[in-house]
């Protein structure tokens, strides 16, 4: 088990496991959109689009984020964790007024699977990084 113990090495990990995270949710998306019928399409086409952005906040936090101090960091993947409730709230929205069309529902889904996974990550990290903030 490695023990992520500095900022920069939380930083790190952090910025590693997003771009992971990305790279496959746009293969993976790519494979349900082109491949799929309409519920997995609106499921691979939310995997594709937060795959993108996934991957520019995954660069950015590999490049900048290691200099930040773990209290601005914690600060940051707090705000995101209720970004990410709210994200899976809106994806809940999608599947309940969209209830009628595949795609709509599909998207919905996407975007709670995105919102889910963006929940855990930052939240793990944020306790990880709070942890270091005497």
């Amino acid at each position: 088990m490695i023990i992520l113990s500095t900022t920069v090495e939380l930083a790190q990990g952090l910025g590693k496991s997003l771009l992971t995270w990305s790279i496959s949710s746009i293969i993976v998306g790519s494979l349900l959109y082109f491949f799929g019928f309409p519920l997995l399409q609106g499921i691979g086409l939310m995997a594709i689009l937060w795959g993108f952005i996934d991957l520019i906040i995954a660069g950015y936090t590999l490049k900048k984020q290691k200099d930040s101090p773990a209290a601005d960091l914690a600060k940051v993947l707090l705000i995101n964790v209720g970004l990410d409730i709210i994200y899976q709230a809106i994806g809940l929205l999608l599947i309940l007024f969209g209830w009628q069309d595949e795609f709509m529902i599909g998207n919905g889904i996407g975007i709670i699977i995105q919102g889910a996974f963006l929940f855990v990550l930052d939240l793990f990290y944020y306790r990880k990084m709070k942890a270091l903030i005497p």
